[in-house]
């Protein structure tokens, strides 16, 4: 499963030179930070074979949460059999040459989950927590090096989503993350909640070694590679298979930019959301999503918010994106629910989070004929939507009078072994506040995909 990130990056024929970044805040964050120099002071991480190590690491991180560097050391597989609090660090390095891994027994992490401190994320606990300011996080370019290791594939493979962790929390303000490997994680990968957060080459393995991405048998379900909650916020370099969001960008995230990635296997898209649930009010606002293949994906770029929900989310735009397979590259909802817990609940409120300057920038690819994967487990299935054929580039699910500066320019995307001509939209004109279709991009229709004009 290993592959170059340089390789796979080298691969996409987008190129950045040419990027206009038209807003400030596009500008400000586009060559991102994380720079850093290496405090004199070494901690090295102790190790006992058949050990758990977490009393010991966190006892190193207490002693040197101050202006030091602290080592796990190359070659050494560090026992992380308790889940871990790394708090209060200020100017720290952690580096990882070596290699962490979880219990390899559902029944040892779901009773530490049970009673794990760590304060939660927006979907579980963190086995590790990581907090304080200028704290960054190194892994290793080698290929054993840098990694954390979940063992999911035995949840995957019995279907056990009880009791489940998200592997950790970089809660750092002025920070990076850097050449990090995630390999088999039980469910979500990293939770970032931080400010001025630099994150470079990321690698994710959640991918099944008995599976595909159409069978519900041994599917890696809730493998978000990031949950990004933070401000300013870089993503450059990533490079995963997964069975969830390769990137979600939540509530309360402002600034963030993801650029320069890969996702395979079943990834369900480069979102934003879930937003709004139980009607909670919820912003999000200032998104670049650039240069990413998706493989595979059920979406490509994707916008959820529940029905009833409040808020608002603005600027975001998704641009430059591959999309090879994929289900629908293009999705928008306000009005999402649990389909599987029965008919669309009643928007009693007459609310719905509000969307503001949402932008689809050159897309290409094809169509995947399914329009769903593995974690299709209920009839109708979770992303069921009346009418699609796999011959959608785009579904717009809006909320009347609430989507407000949507445009899609530039999309060439096709059905699977079919003409551009076969392609097609799901857009309810009657959804749309007025003037939008002067300057939507394309013919809101229920039908074939038509490019019209951007009216000045």
């Amino acid at each position: 499963m290993w592959t170059s990130l340089t390789t796979i990056l080298a691969l996409s024929s987008f190129a950045l030179s040419g990027v206009e970044a038209g807003e400030d805040w596009e500008r400000r964050l586009w060559n991102g930070g994380g720079q850093h120099s290496t405090p004199s002071k070494k901690c090295v991480v102790p190790h006992k074979k058949n050990t758990d190590d977490s009393a010991a690491i966190v006892e190193v991180f207490k002693n040197c949460s101050k202006n030091a560097e602290i080592i796990f050391e190359k070659d050494v597989k560090y026992n992380a059999w308790s889940p871990m609090s790394w708090t209060a660090l200020e100017n720290v390095v952690i580096t990882i040459k070596g290699s962490l891994h979880l219990p390899n027994n559902i029944t040892a992490v779901q009773q530490k989950v049970a009673t794990n401190p760590n304060p939660p994320s927006s979907y579980a606990i963190p086995w590790i927590y990581i907090q304080g300011t200028k704290v960054h996080l190194v892994g290793a370019t080698t290929k054993e090096g840098g990694a954390f290791h979940g063992y999911g594939q035995q949840w995957w493979d019995i279907g056990n989503r009880t009791l489940r962790p998200q592997l950790a929390t970089f809660n750092v303000t002025n920070g990076s993350i850097s050449n990090i490997k995630v390999i088999k994680p039980v469910a979500w990968g990293f939770n970032v909640p931080g400010v001025n957060v630099t994150i470079r080459n990321h690698f994710v393995d959640a991918a099944p070694n008995n599976g595909t991405r159409d069978l519900t048998v041994s599917f890696p379900f809730n493998t978000d590679g990031f949950n990004l909650a933070g401000k300013n916020i870089t993503l450059d370099g990533y490079y995963g298979h997964n069975g969830d969001d390769c990137v979600s960008v939540v509530n309360g995230a402002n600034g963030i930019v993801a650029k320069n990635g890969y996702c395979g296997f079943s990834s369900h898209g480069l979102s934003i959301g879930s937003l709004g649930r139980n009607g909670q009010y919820h912003t999000v606002s200032n998104v670049l999503f650039q240069n990413w293949t998706m493989e595979g994906a059920v979406y490509g770029a994707r916008f959820k918010s529940w029905t009833g929900g409040r808020g608002l989310a603005e600027n975001v735009t998704w641009r430059d994106i591959r999309t090879y397979n994929v289900s629908t590259p293009i999705f928008v909802t306000q009005n999402y629910y649990d389909q599987d817990k029965g008919p669309r609940p009643n928007n009693t409120n007459q609310t719905s989070t509000h969307v503001n300057n949402l932008r689809f920038e050159n897309f290409d690819g094809y169509i995947n004929p399914n329009p769903t994967d593995g974690t299709c487990i209920s009839n109708p299935c979770w992303n069921y939507v009346a009418g699609g054929n796999g011959t959608q580039a785009i579904i717009f699910d809006l909320y009347n009078g609430t989507a407000t500066n949507l445009q899609a320019t530039k999309v060439k995307v096709k059905p699977w072994k079919k003409k551009y001509s076969d392609t097609t939209v799901i857009c309810d004109p009657s959804t749309l506040a007025p003037g939008e279709q002067d300057t939507l991009g394309f013919l809101c229709q229920r039908g074939p995909y038509v490019a019209t004009p951007i009216q000045k």
